[in-house]
């Protein structure tokens, strides 16, 4: 309540300067500096949420379904980015994509380039950062739905003449879909409101609406617009997750 008072408020260096106003979500959606950064951050959000549930499925799929003696340790090894700070692990990537970095100096070694790219600082540095960061949660989410599952139904969909494909398509899939969608709305919100892996592998043409609101607060201490920015973060989280709610509970009726 009090995020959501002091957005209703025009501030300048800190100080109300007016009455009740819906002026400052005016600006963010008005400004295209403002609109740019809020589009650029839903569109890694998506981007993260997408790529977090195309390689955690395969990778949860096998963890749950492979007999190795080895199993425990290899669930522990695909969670062990837990471990690290989020801060380390960006660190590493930009290590690796920096102009000196891994990445371009294999590049120049190979003869693959001429010279050194700019790979960051860059909205697809970023998404690479974040996918990496929330991964280990895709992983825990759609595992969690695959170890609900019931291998015999598999068994029988093959016994009756589907592919491998098919049973997916028709079976496994659906009846996963729910660690699917929790694995996308997770990446999403987190990588929405993330704010150290932008502000290393992004830069002030790349911003994103969590460096923004750093800065209306602590540069600008414009704190009204830095609030409006920041419900608006929290109202998108809210409908998410009431869209989640609504949609889980209509395919349980089904």
């Amino acid at each position: 309540m009090y995020l959501l008072s002091s957005s209703l408020l025009p501030s300048e260096a800190g100080v109300v300067v007016g009455g009740i106003t819906l002026g400052n979500f005016a600006a963010l959606l008005e400004r295209k500096l403002y609109l740019a950064v809020i589009l650029r951050t839903f569109l890694i959000g998506v981007s993260v949420g997408l790529l977090v549930v195309l390689l955690a499925y395969p990778l949860a799929y096998f963890l749950v379904r492979t007999t190795s003696r080895w199993k425990g340790a290899l669930i522990a090894l695909s969670l062990s980015p837990l471990l690290a700070s989020v801060i380390v692990r960006t660190y590493g990537w930009y290590v690796i994509l920096n102009r000196e970095g891994a990445l371009n100096q294999a590049g120049l070694n190979l003869g693959l380039i001429d010279r050194p790219l700019q790979l960051i600082p860059s909205t697809p540095a970023i998404v690479v950062g974040l996918t990496h960061a929330l991964l280990p949660y895709g992983v825990l989410s759609i595992m969690s739905a695959l170890n609900g599952l019931n291998p015999n139904l598999e068994k029988a969909a093959l016994s009756l003449g589907a592919t491998r494909f098919q049973t997916f398509r028709t079976v496994t899939l659906p009846m996963s879909f729910a660690g699917v969608t929790g694995g996308f709305l997770l990446a999403f919100s987190l990588s929405i409101s993330a704010y150290a892996t932008p502000a290393i592998l992004g830069g002030p043409a790349t911003e994103t609406m969590a460096t923004m609101i750093r800065s209306f607060m602590t540069a600008l201490l414009d704190w009204g617009l830095g609030s409006a920015m920041g419900v608006l973060l929290l109202a998108t989280s809210m409908v998410l997750l009431a869209t989640a709610a609504a949609f889980g509970g209509r395919r349980d009726r089904i």
